[in-house]
């Protein structure tokens, strides 16, 4: 091996330095920013009360809209049907029904959400104030529109987890 010198050290110095600079001030952010959602839990404890609930006191089969994750776990626990979720591919219109079910979320306009969720026959809607995987990535509802009770009606309020009937 041959010796480094002052110069190489201090090189390979300036060199980590610049590493450790970049990763910290971009690379490491940007990455937990983008994983954010998978760092937490896909569906939380009061999300879980809110499934056995409509379990017990909601008519069987009801056609749910949620997050991906919450989808396979109404169909789960509650014996529902949700919006998205399982083999989804194999319904019909797979990708419009993954963007419809994704913009119902998203919109701020209670109006545009009832129609969309009108369209596909759903029936209610469970719902939590933390990122959700909507259909294309973790993204933040807007529930205050389901708070509009032209369009929805609360059932179901209980540690953050919301369940709304569609009217």
């Amino acid at each position: 091996m041959e010796k480094k010198g002052i110069r190489g050290l201090a090189a390979d110095a300036l060199f980590l330095a610049c590493a450790y600079f970049i990763a910290t001030s971009y690379v490491i952010p940007q990455t937990s920013s983008m994983l954010s959602g998978w760092d937490s839990p896909t569906i939380t404890p009061a999300e879980l009360a809110a499934a056995k609930w409509a379990n017990d006191y909601l008519p069987p089969q009801s056609l749910f809209a949620c997050d991906l994750f919450a989808c396979e776990m109404i169909t789960a626990v509650g014996y529902k049907i949700g919006s998205v979720g399982g083999a989804w591919e194999l319904s019909d219109r797979p990708n419009e029904r993954y963007m419809d079910n994704e913009r119902s979320f998203i919109t701020e306009s209670a109006e545009e959400a009832h129609r969309l969720m009108a369209r596909w026959k759903i029936q209610y809607v469970i719902v939590a104030d933390r990122q959700g995987f909507y259909a294309y990535g973790w993204k933040r509802p807007a529930i205050a529109k389901f708070f509009d009770s032209a369009y929805f009606e609360k059932v179901y309020d209980k540690g953050g987890a919301h369940i709304f009937r569609v009217k």
